[in-house]
């Protein structure tokens, strides 16, 4: 058996075995693409297929991803299948084929069922759903209220962990039952059975640096997470094949997503920045330099600028020229976040001598951020952690301190 059969598609498949003729396939495709139908439901509406015909081949293309049977046997499965008309299994096993017994495959569907959070009738009638409508299982599942989309996530989440060898399919199926019934996320319970180990370093999904940033919603990004799993693509690609992100904001989501890993920003951090990435097309560089970092005083304080516009000492102009001001001297806003508590002394220093030589172009804003976090991971200046980095800078200063 090929150890890395290539994929093929379901009307390549039954044109191969004789199910199908090419100019059929052809025709099916043109009239799916007018109608926005699945071709699978087009091919039977057609009379170019039977719906058993059609069920045989997508389990066999299934086992086929699942590298339980390679191409060639189910090929003559198939043909097995057209001509006696009888199960894919019935077929396979009259070739000789015995099913392994140990099952390490992780769908959707099977997870839910062995995890006792749907039936067979509801699997089965969601399947048949979905193959119709085309629309992915797990939101099949969800539209018809057999599990919850809290549920759907879990299950899914548990999926990539299987799919990545995290943990075990036996450990997910267990994990889902309890997080179920405990009414906790599936991290929480896979962690409490000792099953899951979340890494060390501060992390954040790009799906949910996606939901974050309100670029994508959470029913989207659960139907994109399942058609990732089902054919075996990254969920960024998913995103941008479906329309929901354009390949230029997946890249700088991937970059964001590396700064919160090496503790550059936290995930909010970087879905704002994210989001003025996608929205108003402006660098990375350029979002992450203006995010702001203060946090707002709360709903019912009462601000300075209220009492002097009250007493008509200032008015609005007043107000937006004192904060445009007040956003162009570095000084004043390092003095606010140090008096605010957001940095200390060390790190206003090594901010102001980071934005010199970025002034001077000693530095560019990528190499900025890295040595910015190195001195607060490390607690050393900046001159010591451009150092450390292995960076020569020369300038003036460094000269006159020589």
């Amino acid at each position: 058996m090929d150890a890395n059969p290539r994929p093929i598609k379901i009307g390549e498949l039954l044109v191969r075995v004789g199910s199908l003729k090419p100019e059929e396939l052809e025709h099916a495709i043109g009239l799916a693409g007018e109608t926005g139908l699945p071709i699978g439901r087009v091919l039977i509406m057609s009379g170019y297929l039977t719906d058993h015909e059609l069920q045989s081949a997508v389990q066999a293309q299934s086992l086929i991803k699942d590298k339980i049977i390679d191409l060639e046997l189910a090929l003559k499965a198939l043909a097995i299948v057209g001509e006696k008309s009888v199960s894919l299994e019935e077929a396979l096993t009259s070739l000789g084929w015995i099913a392994a017994r140990p099952h390490t495959s992780a769908k959707l569907g099977e997870l839910l069922l062995e995890a006792e959070l749907i039936s067979e009738a509801q699997l089965s009638e969601s399947l048949r759903t979905s193959h119709e409508t085309g629309l992915p299982l797990g939101r099949i599942l969800v539209l018809t209220q057999a599990v919850s989309d809290e549920l759907l996530s879990a299950a899914l989440t548990a999926q990539v962990l299987v799919r990545d060898g995290k943990i075990a399919r036996e450990h997910a199926i267990q994990g889902l039952k309890s997080a179920k019934r405990r009414r906790v996320t599936i991290e929480v319970s896979l962690m409490d059975h000792g099953f899951y180990r979340p890494p060390f370093r501060q992390t954040v999904k790009l799906g949910e640096l996606f939901v974050l940033s309100g670029l994508v919603n959470e029913g989207d990004l659960m139907n994109a997470l399942e058609l990732g799993l089902l054919r075996e693509l990254p969920i960024g690609q998913v995103l941008v094949q479906s329309g929901f992100v354009s390949k230029e904001t997946l890249n700088a989501a991937l970059k964001f997503q590396g700064m919160v890993a090496n503790g550059t920003l936290n995930a909010l951090q970087a879905s704002e920045a994210l989001r003025q990435v996608a929205t108003h097309e402006i660098s990375i560089a350029q979002a992450v330099a203006e995010l702001g970092l203060l946090k707002p005083e709360p709903n019912d304080a009462i601000r300075l600028s209220d009492i002097l516009k009250a007493a008509g000492v200032i008015n609005d102009d007043d107000i937006r020229r004192a904060v445009e001001m007040s956003w162009k001297n570095s000084a004043l806003i390092g003095k606010m976040l140090l008096v605010t508590g957001m940095i200390d002394e060390a790190m206003l220093h090594a901010s102001l001598r980071c934005q010199f030589l970025l002034r001077e172009g000693f530095l560019n804003m990528e190499q900025a951020i890295v040595a910015l976090s190195h001195c607060q991971r490390n607690r050393v200046s900046f001159d010591d952690a451009l150092q450390e980095l292995g960076w020569t800078i020369n300038t003036r200063m460094i000269y006159e301190n020589a």
